[in-house]
């Protein structure tokens, strides 16, 4: 759908030149930002709250924020996180993750709102951006797009009956 902007795309023969033209640019900055300023701490956290039994800050925010079995969601978040992130960067199974990113925003941005965080408006972005690749996907430069992942079934050729 936003793979190209203006002109003739069937004239662009180089596919890395179409990167600025795409959504993809959306998509990757996205995902760089949510793995290393959210995810890679957040993953690191729920490794050393699980398999080294270290406390976790997190475990208490979530508590603090009223939500059930914060020991359960915390790492939860966490890994949902991190796996939200790569998809993003690398363009894997990108609508999927977004659908399951977007209960996780929604719920950070109703709790941020309650506590007065100062994160509300970061949670307010990731939230456009993650409703935005749901709509339009990954782009042109992607996994999806290498492996034809999403294509749209009304798009693809049908056969005839009747052998012509």
């Amino acid at each position: 759908m936003l793979d190209y902007v203006g002109g003739n795309p069937a004239a662009n023969q180089n596919p890395w030149s179409s990167i600025f033209k795409t959504i993809a640019v959306l998509r990757i900055g996205t995902g760089l930002l949510l793995l290393t300023r959210h995810a890679w701490l957040a993953v690191h956290g729920a490794y050393a709250f699980i398999w080294k039994e270290q406390s976790w800050d997190w475990v208490k925010a979530f508590a603090d924020a009223g939500l059930p079995y914060p020991q359960f969601t915390a790492p939860a978040a966490a890994i949902v996180l991190g796996a939200v992130a790569i998809s993003f960067t690398v363009g894997f199974l990108t609508r999927l993750f977004a659908v399951v990113f977007l209960p996780v925003v929604v719920l950070f941005l109703i709790y941020a709102q309650k506590m007065h965080s100062a994160q509300v408006e970061t949670a307010w972005l990731y939230l456009l951006i993650t409703f935005t690749l749901l709509l339009f996907g990954s782009g042109a430069i992607s996994l999806d797009k290498l492996f034809h992942i999403g294509e749209s079934w009304a798009s693809r050729p049908k056969k005839r009956k009747g052998g012509w």
